[in-house]
């Protein structure tokens, strides 16, 4: 690939206007008593804007600037895409060997996991922070290790999906590439990062954060909003790779600028390499990169999300330009505020789609209000007539289409899948990327067990890949769940069987011919079938016979 020489930007923004656009955008972070963001943008390599809004620790009143640092989120997972191509580059592996070459304590799972599977969320491995999670340890209320994290993730003896088959985004293939970094380079992960992309890249204030503990000046604390006042939102694990990378906005420009100048040759246009599916269905992730378009312009960037942290990291090579934003307060929309200055510094956007929208026949839409699950995740969503408009449980009114279909969100379409008498059978949902998600209609209503239909669930449910016992118990007519002493939740009956469990997923219960039930799954985005049995006493298991 040819290095472009790219002409002088020919935006209308001087550096006033940039200025006075920013502060609108940041206005609500703009506070001595909030925490904030951090934004850097810059042209053709050179910086144009840097500034902080906000608090980096509210606790002492200091205040963010561009030389403020924070956590990266899953922006870091291109920093650990680059340092495997280099030893691709080096000779020392290939993208399509086998990942169990170099970790032998991965099981086989039928077909085999690449590298590049690792790479672009196509492997089908379970995501680990979920597993823990199901321990009874939602990350930030235990220590996890690199150790820990490679550990739960070769114990799991099923795949979430035939290997290739889907892109699902995990950060579990993200986090075995730090081992195979250092069993294949002789050195740490973080040295070997250091010594072959920070320095070269001049990211002089970038390192991983593979010990909570260390002391690192400048760095922001990390914040979410509760109903009395804004509450420490830390990291406090020694996972990295897939994010875990402790940076300023002014490096990150600089990254952008060393990946446009083709620093690091071939590696630089690898880490751009879409993905392509088993199907033949090429994806727009890439390696650690989402190579994608906004409003038809190219765009190659990424977003970050870790404990309080919110950020996203955005190149357009057409115009020469590169934003950062990372703020430290849970929920910030550090990914619409990129945009939004994209808006306004990139001339000739194409203009947000268009959409033919309807009003939609109130008998028509009041047929597919119910219960419907994802049939790959298990996932339950619920349809209702809200104010005369089709609704999504949690989420936005969907608009009605002239040709039937519904707008879900900015730009999926959902169809709902009818019978010969009108009544639905599910829905299938065309995203922007592509892909085809598909729900089966489930149940008219929620379901409203007895106390003596839930009186069947009772019991201890052992998981052996995750070594964890979850004990269900029937409290004030609710199915309870104990995962370890301390935690616990309730369960909301969905349709026959099966229940919401809140950040735990769907969970559902399986039964053998003559009716016993005999299993408890838990489904999740991330997690799609993770299968518990009952743990029986030898009297159980006598009568059971």
């Amino acid at each position: 690939m040819k290095r472009l020489f790219l002409l002088v930007l020919p935006v209308a923004l001087g550096a006033q206007d940039l200025t006075a656009t920013a502060d609108k955008i940041f206005a609500s972070w703009n506070s001595t008593h909030t925490p904030g963001c951090a934004v850097g943008v810059s042209r053709n390599g050179t910086p144009i804007f840097a500034r902080g809004y906000g608090m980096a620790d509210l606790e002492t009143g200091t205040p963010i600037t561009a030389q403020t640092i924070l956590e990266s989120g899953s922006v870091a997972k291109q920093f650990t895409a680059t340092t495997v191509l280099f030893l691709v580059a080096d000779g020392k592996l290939r993208l399509d060997d086998d990942v169990r070459k170099y970790i032998p304590e991965l099981p086989q799972y039928g077909r085999t996991i690449t590298i590049r599977h690792l790479l672009s969320h196509t492997s089908g491995l379970r995501e680990w922070s979920n597993l823990v999670a199901d321990q009874g340890y939602p990350r930030g209320t235990r220590v996890t290790t690199q150790a820990d994290l490679v550990d739960i993730i070769t114990r799991q003896k099923a795949l979430n999906y035939p290997v290739g088959d889907y892109y699902s985004y995990t950060n579990s293939g993200f986090a075995l590439l730090p081992t195979i970094v250092e069993r294949v380079s002789g050195m740490p992960f973080t040295r070997f990062s250091r010594e072959r992309v920070f320095q070269p890249a001049g990211m002089n204030d970038t390192r991983w954060r593979d010990d909570f503990t260390v002391i690192t000046p400048r760095r922001a604390q990390a914040y979410a909003r509760g109903a009395d006042g804004w509450h420490l939102e830390m990291p406090f694990e020694n996972v990295h790779g897939p994010g875990g990378l402790l940076t300023t906005v002014g490096d990150w420009l600089k990254w952008n600028d060393a990946l446009n100048r083709r620093v690091f040759g071939v590696v630089s246009d690898s880490l751009l390499s879409r993905a392509t599916l088993t199907s033949g269905r090429q994806i727009p992730y890439a390696m650690g990169l989402i190579n994608g378009r906004y409003r038809g312009t190219p765009e190659w960037a990424h977003s970050g999300s870790t404990a309080g942290y919110s950020t996203y990291l955005a190149r357009y090579p057409s115009v020469g330009l590169s934003i950062a934003v990372m703020c430290n307060a849970a929920g910030a929309a550090a990914t619409s505020y990129v945009r939004q200055l994209a808006d306004a510094l990139i001339p000739d956007l194409a203009p947000p789609p268009a959409f033919d929208t309807t009003t939609a026949d109130p008998n028509r839409i009041a047929r597919y209000a119910g219960i419907y699950r994802d049939d790959r995740t298990h996932d339950v969503s619920e349809l209702f007539i809200e104010r005369g408009q089709l609704r999504v449980r949690g989420g936005a009114p969907l608009r009605a289409l002239r040709d039937g279909d519904f707008l879900m969100g900015a730009a999926s379409r959902l169809h709902i899948m009818i019978a010969t008498d009108g009544a639905p059978t599910g829905a299938r949902i065309l995203a922007p990327d592509g892909d085809t998600l598909t729900w089966t209609f489930a149940s008219p209503a929620r379901w409203q067990p007895s106390e003596a239909q839930l009186q069947a669930f009772i019991g201890a449910w052992h998981q052996p890949e995750i070594n964890i016992t979850w004990t269900a118990r029937v409290e004030k007519g609710a199915l309870v769940m104990q995962l370890r002493p301390g935690t616990q939740f309730t369960l909301t009956p969905a349709y026959t069987d099966a229940f919401e469990g809140g950040a735990y997923g769907t969970i559902w219960f399986t039964r053998d011919k003559k009716g016993n039930v005999i299993a408890l799954h838990l489904g999740a985005s991330r997690v799609w079938d993770l299968v518990f049995s009952r743990e029986t006493t030898e009297k159980q298991q006598r009568s059971n016979r």
